[in-house]
């Protein structure tokens, strides 16, 4: 992964970890980032406010790799901790990662979530550990990720990327596997990287089931410091 995508992933999923590929030898990479909101998928998990989070991962040389990543949180969920692992190589002009990984929130897992408003009881389990399963793969500078859910609200995330220079475009769609299928959306970003550490990026969410997206756009500026 070029030091480009990895700052478009941080700014569009702040889940930057989770792109890894192959590396030449095995080593151990860390870094701090600070972003002006959590942006995940077309959706500001944290109303705005500015997150910090970091990772710690290690990639050998045969295409395994593990990591963990932590961040200050979301406004609902609180502090989030993220454990994946996975194995990335290439295969001609492809290149590919195919992973798991594990959300996961101390402050929901103490105890059950009671939703008032629809008297329903969530479990630890679905908020608390929420996992997917992963495949992302790259091509003439097309890519694709697609991420399962199925312990968490079931859904399928797919989303198709490419890049110009310092310029990555992205669409995301969400499709909402539970009965009634609201959760469903689509969201557009555009990334610009300034240079290796800062990168913005505007999102939009523009279509989804429930026929509304008006949803107001998402700007985000976000700064890694890698860690030597």
């Amino acid at each position: 992964m070029t030091k480009l995508t990895q700052a478009i992933a941080l700014a569009t999923a702040m889940t930057a970890g989770l792109a890894a590929t192959a590396t030449t030898q095995a080593e151990v990479s860390a870094s701090v980032d600070i972003a002006s909101s959590y942006l995940y998928r077309g959706t500001s998990l944290s109303d705005g406010e500015a997150v910090v989070s970091g990772s710690l991962d290690y990639g050998h040389e045969s295409g395994v790799y593990v990591g963990a990543w932590a961040s200050s949180g979301d406004t609902t969920n609180g502090s989030e901790y993220d454990i994946y692992f996975g194995f990335a190589g290439e295969a001609g002009v492809l290149s590919y990662d195919i992973g798991y990984a594990s959300y996961i929130y101390p402050s929901q897992s103490e105890e059950a979530v009671a939703d008032t408003t629809n008297n329903i009881t969530a479990t630890k389990d679905e908020l608390g550990d929420v996992t997917e399963l992963y495949l992302n793969l790259s091509a003439a500078g097309v890519d694709f990720s697609t991420y399962f859910n199925d312990n968490g609200g079931d859904y399928i995330y797919n989303s198709v990327g490419y890049g110009v220079d310092k310029f990555y475009g992205l669409v995301g769609v969400t499709t909402d596997l539970e009965d009634d299928g609201k959760g469903a959306y689509t969201h557009m970003d555009v990334s610009y990287a300034y240079n290796d550490n800062i990168t913005f990026t505007a999102s939009k969410i523009v279509a989804q089931s429930s026929g509304n997206s008006g949803a107001s756009p998402q700007f985000v500026v976000s700064y890694s410091l890698p860690i030597e």
